[in-house]
């Protein structure tokens, strides 16, 4: 794992403490755990950890520094952590339980579409699929009931959360995009 998605990520955590109440960080993983949930297996731990080193590679694949925020962003200052939600009312329609999980609190929250033979954001513009971004979609592949969703916060961010299921429960990722208000 290189050191600027090391960076990256500690820049969303840092950012995301910030607007919210105590979430477990496992710097050691790049993992934010939900609010009352067990930490993960090491194994699972570990396949959420290589979740957001293959979204990173996906994102600087197509010169992003977010997946989720993809071109979209102003900055390139954060990149997408692992999140850990566990069991739960966390599919479609439930945005605010993700949220509220993550101790993420307010601002207006809309749906992200995914594209259905990749399920990444459409908010990456991508002329052809880079081998990177096939390694991300077969990963999301193996989560059901997947969805994107973000948060406009009160400031220029821009809170992207992406969660599906799996055997164990709820994970996915988190980023954060920046706009300016022109």
């Amino acid at each position: 794992m290189n050191q600027a998605f090391k960076q990256a990520v500690s820049a969303t955590v840092q950012r995301l403490q910030n607007k919210s109440t105590t979430t477990t960080f496992l710097p050691q993983r790049l993992l934010l755990v939900g609010q009352g949930v067990a930490a993960p297996t090491d194994q699972l731990a570990a396949d959420l950890e290589s979740l957001a080193a293959t979204a990173q590679s996906a994102a600087t694949s197509v010169l992003c520094s977010s997946i989720l925020a993809g071109h979209t962003s102003e900055s390139d200052d954060f990149g997408d952590a692992a999140i850990w939600l566990g069991q739960g009312a966390f599919g479609k329609g439930h945005e605010q339980a993700v949220l509220s999980s993550l101790g993420i609190q307010g601002g207006r929250i809309s749906p992200v579409e995914l594209s259905p033979k990749t399920y990444i954001p459409k908010t990456v513009n991508a002329s052809s699929i880079t081998p990177e971004l096939a390694a991300l979609s077969a990963k999301l592949a193996e989560l059901q009931d997947l969805h994107c969703f973000s948060l406009q916060t009160s400031s220029s961010d821009v809170i992207y959360s992406l969660v599906g299921k799996n055997s164990n429960g709820w994970a996915g990722l988190v980023g954060i995009g920046t706009w300016s208000d022109e």
